[in-house]
């Protein structure tokens, strides 16, 4: 590691309902994963993501080498001239393996550090992941910051923050042998608690079926506020997502802050149609949602439930202007948006 474990008591990683200065998204280019097919299909998807957030914020968009960015502004796939002159969009050329940032990319802590955490791609599932595992230190230099490095195996996607001191994630995928076999739960705990400066640690058993991040907490369960937490249920008995996710709002509603004695608000958010490809199920949320500064951008899916899903998002968020985006594309890849994103705060 470039610096001690010793806790820094002014460091801090902010909620990300906090004023943001821009999102990061990287430009799909990776066939291998993709296929020619549906290559241009979620490039569109991109263009039209790109063109919400820029009504709220900046965007840096990371393109893996002067080819692929040479290629987009030539056949004009992507307004690289941003129409809101407000919010500006930047090309970063940074070399990347594929899409998923919020999982391989810094945390950008306040004020101004960056921490890096090393990236396998899922216990090793998707190679090749070397270009990705940099992506942090790369960003780092472009913005010449300081950052600090583990050697823990961990995803974005895996915590999530309070902004009050306490992080949630599952023991399915952060226990994962094939991310840190040598590693027991009190290790990668202290890890946590001293890399991002917080207290506590709820850990919850799993995340949904079909998700292969081994249960990824951005999939089902997101703090939208100090103590306000937004799950997944359903109705159906026969869904085998029933069973645990009953029992991780029972768990949360059970949890009180060890020192200020608060609970949990616990706010359910319906699950989607069950999609499929090649028979095997897919991880569709309402839950991967990201936050833009006065908004909230939530995928749906064409199923009766998006306007239940919607409707509560509007009552959570009364202050901020609710935008849906048709993900059903990117779910075939088994990520949301939340997934293909990562903040960083103003």
């Amino acid at each position: 590691m470039s610096q001690s474990l010793k806790t820094k008591k002014n460091r801090y990683y902010p909620a990300e309902w906090e004023k943001q200065k821009c999102t990061w998204l990287s430009w799909p280019h990776n066939e291998k994963e993709w296929g020619k097919k549906r290559l241009p299909g979620i490039r569109k998807f991109y263009i039209d993501l790109i063109s919400k957030i820029l009504h709220f914020q900046d965007v840096n968009l990371i393109f893996t080498n002067e080819k692929s960015l040479f290629q987009v502004e030539t056949i004009h796939e992507l307004p690289l001239q941003v129409r809101n002159k407000k919010y500006k969009l930047k090309g970063i050329i940074i070399p990347n393996d594929d899409i998923w940032i919020r999982d391989y990319g810094p945390f950008f802590m306040s004020p101004g550090l960056l921490l890096d955490f090393e990236f396998n791609s899922y216990g090793g599932k998707f190679p090749p992941w070397d270009k990705d595992n940099k992506v942090p230190k790369e960003i780092a230099n472009y913005y010449q910051r300081e950052i600090e490095s583990y050697p823990l195996i961990m995803e974005g996607g895996s915590l999530e923050f309070s902004g009050d001191g306490v992080i949630l994630t599952t023991e399915q995928c952060l226990l994962n042998k094939k991310r840190n076999p040598k590693l027991k739960k009190e290790q990668i705990e202290y890890y946590l608690k001293s890399a991002f400066n917080v207290s506590d640690v709820i850990w919850l058993k799993r995340g949904l079926e079909g998700d292969h991040t081994d249960g990824h907490i951005d999939d089902f369960a997101r703090f939208v506020g100090e103590r306000k937490v937004l799950l997944c249920q359903t109705d159906d008995s026969t869904d085998a997502n029933f069973r645990h996710l009953r029992e991780s709002k029972m768990y949360l509603k059970k949890w009180r802050h060890p020192k200020k004695k608060y609970k949990l608000e616990v706010i359910d958010l319906p699950m989607p149609d069950r999609m499929e490809i090649k028979r095997k199920r897919l991880p569709n949320s309402y839950s991967n949602f990201i936050f833009v500064n006065g908004g909230v951008i939530v995928p749906v899916f064409n199923c009766e439930t998006d306007k239940e899903a919607l409707k509560i998002f509007k009552k959570v968020f009364p202050k901020r202007k609710i935008v849906s985006i048709d993900a059903t594309l990117l779910i075939e890849e088994g990520g949301g948006i939340h997934c293909m994103s990562k903040q960083e705060p103003a």
